[in-house]
């Protein structure tokens, strides 16, 4: 299904036609890299295609076509049946923005269906619009096409999750509601510079006792046994599911080890030339633990760490697989940041880490209680454990 937008309606000197596709591959990856050069792994023509079949939602890819027929924007939705409860839960504006403040009861009938639009896994939502076009049309364009799609999908609400705040504001002023965009979480990322050489390089940028912590972290670690080998995702789908599950049960997904374990390997088949799993290994060969990261543009994302429970783990485990063999990584690769992902921001800031937050901009159910509108004015707990409660530049 199609809408033609006449020549100015969104102050454009040309008609915007905007359309929807099922499957990213009705787009073709050098395409869709062209719309999203510099915004993200997640926004990847690899990352998508694979979260097409990994979400538990219905996609569709709102696209924006200009007069002479090019494609000058898009955002990918995904039509979520019911409440989400494996791998996208924190993608359900009800368990992130409701449950802390209110009783939901009888919340999920009332949201869902729900559109989300510019993500459903990854944290991080946006809206690409193609260089040199008019990004207030376009991007007004593709989001009106969203809520012509909501509506004929008979979904009782829509949110852009995890967005930065520029597209959150351009989101929220189309997607209208009682609400304004809402802090939702952050991103923490560590930029590394052509001065950063070496790892010692990085950590002469700290005063000195914190540089001497933490070159014991590393060297406690090493001491006790603690390896950072690297792999390709393909070496080990079969040793990294099961720690995986193991995270996930301990969040309250009943995820099993073997769902676990397929989950990997479809994020291998698309992802896995990019990937680096750096594992601490025993001396007989057992993973201990391991962090899994992407290689996207000049950026390493740092996506998931596990460690065996039944194995005692090297002191700082944590922070050498996730933070410091990472920074190494970059450096080796000539890369000019290490996205650490979200949570855990006291640990990644303490470590260089700059905090860039993330917003939503939510479009409730009309019939909701006046509670339910106040909670979804509040800041959502991550952005709190992240420092950072809303206020605007």
């Amino acid at each position: 299904m199609a809408t033609t937008f006449p020549a100015g309606t969104h102050t454009c000197d040309e008609p915007i036609r905007v359309s929807t596709v099922a499957t990213i591959t009705a787009i073709g990856p050098e395409e869709w890299g062209r719309l999203a050069a510099g915004t993200g792994l997640y926004q990847s023509y690899p990352w998508l295609h694979w979260a097409e079949s990994s979400s538990g939602a219905r996609p569709e890819y709102v696209l924006a076509h200009g007069g002479d027929g090019v494609l000058v924007g898009a955002v990918p939705t995904y039509l979520l049946s019911s409440a989400p409860d494996r791998f996208t839960t924190w993608y359900d504006p009800v368990r992130v923005f409701l449950a802390p403040h209110c009783d939901t009861t009888d919340a999920t009938d009332r949201w869902f269906p729900l559109l989300l639009v510019g993500s459903a896994s990854g944290y991080h939502s946006e809206i690409l619009v193609r260089p040199g076009r008019d990004r207030r049309a376009v991007a007004r364009a593709l989001l009106s096409g969203c809520l012509d799609l909501a509506g004929r999908s008979a979904a009782r609400g829509t949110a852009m999750m995890y967005a930065p705040e520029a597209a959150a504001l351009e989101a929220g002023a189309v997607l209208g509601g009682p609400v304004a965009p809402v802090p939702t979480s952050a991103e923490a990322v560590i930029p590394v510079t052509a001065e950063d050489r070496d790892l010692d390089d990085y950590l002469a940028r700290f005063p000195s006792a914190r540089r001497s912590k933490f070159k014991k972290e590393i060297t406690a670690f090493r001491a006790a046994g603690g390896t950072t080998t690297r792999y390709a995702l393909g070496d080990l789908v079969d040793r990294v599911g099961p720690l995986l599950g193991q995270l996930q049960r301990r969040y309250g997904d009943p995820v099993t080890d073997h769902e676990m374990t397929a989950y990997v390997a479809s994020q291998e088949r698309h992802l896995g030339a990019r990937s680096v799993v750096l594992a601490d290994e025993t001396d007989d060969g057992g993973l201990r633990g391991f962090t899994l990261s992407y290689i996207h543009e000049n950026t390493l994302y740092v996506r998931a760490a596990g460690f065996q429970e039944d194995l005692e783990q090297p002191p700082f485990a944590y922070f050498n697989l996730a933070v410091y063999a990472p920074l190494r990584l970059a450096m080796e690769n000539g890369l000019t940041a290490v996205d650490l992902g979200t949570g855990a921001y006291r640990g990644k800031t303490l470590r260089g880490a700059a905090i860039q937050p993330l917003w939503s901009a939510v479009r409730p159910p009309g019939d909701c209680p006046p509670q339910w509108y106040e909670a979804l004015g509040q800041p959502a707990p991550e952005a709190v454990e992240a420092g950072w409660a809303g206020t605007r530049k």
